[in-house]
This record gives C-alpha cells, sequence and structure tokens, in this order.
C-alpha cells in the first residue's frame, strides 16, 4: 500500500457529541504518521433543517492506506457508532466523508467511481466543510474547480451559521491522543 492523506469532515448531531468526534478522531488516526485537525464547529442543518445543529471539523492524516479501505473505516466507525441511515441528510450520531485524497507527490485524486467520488462532490457548496478545512489549507486548489478553498469559502452559496466552537489545537504526529 502507499501512503495517502485524507481530509476527513467529521461531524455530530445526536448524543455526545464532543465524545462520538473525539472517539473517531481517535480510532482514525491510529496508525497515522502524522495528522491535524481544524477548530470544531457549531453549525446549522443544510438541506434537512428539522434536526439538532451539528459540530463539525475536518481532520487531516496520512497514512497506509488506500481510500477504499479509508472509506470502509468511515462506514464501520459510523455503525460502531450507531448510524442509521433512515432520512437522507438526517440525524446522526456520527458522519464521516473523505472530501479529498492526496498522494505522496502531492497531488489530489480525482476519481467518479460510484462508491466514492473524489473531491467529495458537494464540497465546494458546504461552508460548514469549507470553514474548517480552510482551518488546515486555505490555499490549496480544488484539484477540479482549480481555486483555492480559501477563495470557494468567500464565494460559497451556503449561508448556514457556522460558529466556532472549540479551538481544539489537535496537532500530533506519533501516538499522542486527544482524551476523551
Amino acid at each position: 500500500m502507499a501512503y495517502h492523506t485524507f481530509y476527513l469532515g467529521l461531524g455530530s448531531n445526536l448524543g455526545d457529541r464532543v465524545a462520538l468526534l473525539t472517539r473517531a478522531i481517535q480510532r482514525l488516526t491510529t496508525g497515522a504518521s502524522q495528522w491535524r485537525c481544524a477548530n470544531w464547529y457549531a453549525t446549522a442543518p443544510v438541506d434537512y433543517l428539522e434536526q439538532p445543529w451539528f459540530l463539525n471539523t475536518v481532520l487531516e492524516l496520512t497514512v497506509d492506506l488506500t481510500p477504499e479501505a479509508m472509506l470502509a473505516q468511515g462506514l464501520g466507525l459510523e455503525a460502531e457508532a450507531g448510524r442509521v441511515r433512515t432520512v437522507p441528510k438526517g440525524a446522526r450520531p456520527l458522519d464521516v466523508d473523505i472530501l479529498l485524497c492526496q498522494t505522496t507527490d502531492g497531488v489530489f485524486l480525482v476519481s467518479a467511481d460510484s462508491a466514492l467520488t473524489l473531491p467529495h462532490p458537494r464540497l465546494h457548496q458546504r461552508r460548514f466543510v469549507l470553514t474548517p478545512l480552510c482551518d488546515l489549507i486555505p490555499d490549496a486548489q480544488h484539484p477540479q474547480l482549480h481555486q483555492s478553498f480559501a477563495h470557494l469559502l468567500d464565494a460559497c452559496p451556503d449561508r448556514s451559521p457556522v460558529e466556532i466552537f472549540a479551538q481544539n489545537g489537535f496537532s500530533f504526529g506519533g501516538d499522542a491522543r486527544p482524551e476523551v
């Protein structure tokens, strides 16, 4: 396998949101050669509005996994947290989305595979994703739109509230983990 750097959108709006996100970060970063986490944001729901607010962040991690293996790991964590997909875009204890996947030479992968589309197809339309992503890589270019993520955030049509919840400062290499 080859190392990839993943940018994962993490969200929760059911249960103990802080504990669920913290546990997901602990599990996802096990074995990572390096990783860092954006600030955490309280965000209003988008699309399906009749549900609680979310906590959202973006996790950057470099691991020896394929995109398909990372997708399986994310889906497994969602299932362990009790996610049941009954209402599209509905409330959930944990959401793990692969936003971007970068090779060791710095190229963002592009894929239109039915199981995994890269970059995430709605990445540029979601303030709750772009805000924490810009904490990490504001000047990086979207591989298809050829605009920086900071520019995409400025131009984002989504005007939903995104409020700072915690400046978590998680940024580790090796075995350091946040406390639950």
